[in-house]
């Protein structure tokens, strides 16, 4: 299994001086792992051509947005499934903060894996009133 994107390997020789070798640093991976979800929970569906499935949906139409909690949350983790498999076993769960009205908390769960290791990892995502989300983890 790829521990890290191709691009981020490139990166990393041209840093290390080509030695090529492999990335097990469990950080490293994370931080792979954040990233991509950076660009994925902030795409909207229809942004790739190719990939008309890639990114959540649109979200700021809802006159309620608090009735849509739900389907964000499950839209959250359906995206993780597709495209991150690193992760496995994903659950995502609203979080209710009251004193954070204007942002929506989703906390996510499962196992990263790579290699022959398997690793529990537990983040947030926050969805701001900007309609960026953020990953805190």
């Amino acid at each position: 299994m790829v521990s890290v994107s191709l691009l981020q390997r490139l990166e990393r020789d041209d840093v290390v001086g080509g030695s090529g070798s492999t990335v097990n640093d469990d950080t490293a991976i994370m931080n792979s792992v954040l990233s991509n979800l950076r660009s994925l929970l902030n795409s909207r569906r229809n942004c790739c051509e190719t990939r008309p499935d890639y990114g959540l949906q649109d979200f700021n139409a809802t006159e309620d947005y608090r009735s849509s909690i739900p389907l964000i949350a499950r839209d959250v983790e359906r995206q993780i499934r597709l495209f991150e498999p690193r992760i496995r076993n994903v659950i995502v769960r609203a979080v209710e903060d009251k004193t954070q009205l204007s942002q929506l908390i989703f906390h996510i769960n499962g196992e990263l894996a790579h290699g022959d290791r398997t690793v529990r990892i537990s983040f947030d995502s926050v969805l701001g009133s900007d309609g960026y989300m953020r990953l805190n983890g």
